[in-house]
């Protein structure tokens, strides 16, 4: 009997003419706490997880639960502490075909103690990826790296950098300093030899080794807290741009995630402004600001600035900041502001939505995130 022919692998553009929503803030939580870690850490590491990590927290408390309530799995008090559990309720009913996980240790990066920070995150995303990223083709997984020790960032991206269900590389937005100076260069470098994007999640601002969470000091309020969360994206953006980073990296893809979206059209329109009078101090850049950022600089849905009258006026800004090449969407799965992909942005056009959905996230993620790692 005649063997049946090989099915030919699909093209990419037959992959993505199959897929509705890929979700860029999935946060998984670590049950058992930190101490699961142990057998992925040298024994020397074990009395500083043995014990309470003592990190520094944020001063600031959400009201609420900080979690949908009514997603809560009762076998393990979470409702992110189960890969099954969470392919339940968020991969299948909300009809996800890819989850990018950004965890729970985003705040490790402005924590002090960098060797141990390595070793800590070079065991909790090795966790991750045992448990999560083999083991569910749904599931792909995010390079924790601390900021403090760019050397130990850019071996920890090297070590993991060929493994296909990893598909970029996370930090904090809390940072001592910003993150387009040259200190931070070796992790770009290496996330370019895989190229793998570098994003910025908000995390533990005003905490740690960080700056302030406002450029005017530390709010009052939770409220306050929440609402500033872009003022350290809008730094970082600036920076990156005018220290001439995608100069150096022209590859780079860089991500901001949950913090904000339509600050960039303001951000980014008064550096090109700002620009011309005062080109002479970055004789590095050879374009106009606003000129690096499509292609390179992508922001995350959730939380969006969407106004409470006209939902025309969100649609100019993200014309302004071409988000049909600059926007990725995001659940941040399971927090209390949890954006539904079946409901959310039905007022925009289906081709920006197709593109925020689907098609800028495979660009910013590059083809890796369309192949099986299983």
């Amino acid at each position: 009997m005649a063997l049946a022919p090989e099915k030919l692998p699909q093209t990419r553009a037959e992959r993505m003419a199959k897929l509705q929503a890929i979700d860029t803030d999935v946060h998984q939580d670590l049950v058992g706490g930190q101490t699961n870690l142990l057998p992925y850490m040298d024994p020397v590491w074990h009395p500083f997880v043995e014990a309470e990590l003592g990190f520094a927290a944020r001063g600031w408390h959400n009201m609420g639960s900080g979690r949908m309530d009514d997603h809560v799995n009762e076998a393990d008090n979470t409702c992110a502490g189960d890969p099954d559990w969470v392919v339940d309720k968020l991969i299948k009913r909300y009809k996800i075909d890819y989850g990018i996980l950004t965890g729970t240790m985003i705040g490790v990066g402005i924590q002090h103690n960098p060797r141990f920070l390595a070793a800590l995150t070079s065991a909790y995303n090795q966790y991750f990826l045992d448990h999560w990223v083999a083991e569910y083709d749904c599931f792909k997984g995010s390079i924790v790296v601390t900021g403090q020790d760019a050397e130990a960032a850019a071996k920890e991206i090297r070590r993991l950098g060929n493994e296909t269900g990893m598909v970029q590389v996370l930090m904090s937005s809390a940072a001592r300093i910003p993150y387009g100076q040259q200190n931070y260069w070796p992790i770009y470098e290496a996330a370019c030899d895989f190229d793998l994007p570098v994003a910025i999640h908000v995390g533990a601002e005003g905490t740690g080794i960080a700056n302030p969470p406002t450029s005017v000091g530390y709010p009052s309020t939770y409220l306050e807290f929440h609402s500033d969360h872009s003022q350290t994206m809008m730094g970082h953006c600036v920076s990156m741009l005018a220290d001439g980073v995608f100069e150096e990296f022209p590859n780079l893809r860089f991500g901001f995630i949950e913090g904000g979206v339509i600050w960039a059209p303001h951000i980014i329109g008064r550096l090109d402004r700002t620009y011309r009078a005062l080109k002479a101090e970055v004789p590095w850049l050879k374009q106009l600001p606003s000129e690096y950022f499509v292609g390179r600089l992508f922001w995350s849905t959730q939380p969006i600035e969407e106004p409470t009258d006209d939902p025309r006026h969100l649609l100019h800004l993200l014309e302004m900041m071409r988000a049909d090449r600059t926007v990725v969407f995001a659940t941040d799965y399971p927090h209390w502001d949890f954006d539904n992909p079946l409901l959310a942005f039905s007022h925009f056009p289906p081709e920006l939505r197709r593109r925020i959905f689907v098609d800028n996230v495979v660009d910013y993620c590059g083809p890796r995130i369309l192949e099986s790692h299983r």
